[in-house]
């Protein structure tokens, strides 16, 4: 009997651990960035402005490490893939230093309603430039909406 229940403690162990990674995206950040510039984020916010989507991955003492950034028109955006490098940028600061030369960036919107309180997630995969190198950064978040100003066509509630 008291290996029957260590083999059902062990399976609910499992099963939670699966579970909980397999629902919901996970706040994360990795790639060959990280071994140059410090990324660690305490939380990730989402804000909508009138012209502008931004994505931040900051820190307690007020630091944003990386911040992906979308322009907006009139309309806010749908769900679906924008190239930063046309359309927004990714910044940031993190222990007196900014975030290398952006070469590419990608970001792809999983689920986004433009209403304060709602979730949006997604990710972003992104190429710098440091000295002669080239570095990758990627990254996931799911997050709750702030919608701080708008324009026209979307609500505040």
């Amino acid at each position: 009997m008291k290996g029957a229940k260590q083999v059902i403690g062990l399976l609910l162990f499992v099963l939670t651990a699966v579970g909980s990674t397999a629902c919901g995206t996970q706040n994360d950040i990795s790639g060959s960035l990280t071994d140059f510039y410090d990324v660690k984020f305490d939380g990730v916010r989402a804000r909508l402005y009138s012209t502008e989507l931004a994505i931040e991955f900051w820190r307690e003492n007020g630091e944003v490490p990386v911040r992906l950034t979308l322009r907006i028109g009139e309309q806010p955006p749908k769900p679906g893939d924008f190239d930063l490098m046309t359309l927004g940028a990714i910044t940031g600061r993190s222990d007196d230093q900014d975030i290398p030369f952006t070469t590419s960036a990608t970001l792809t919107l999983d689920e986004f309603t433009p209403r304060s309180g709602t979730t949006i997630s997604g990710s972003f995969d992104a190429s710098f430039r440091a000295g002669g190198d080239k570095l990758s950064l990627s990254g996931t978040f799911e997050t709750t909406l702030n919608v701080i100003d708008s324009v026209g066509g979307y609500d505040l509630e």
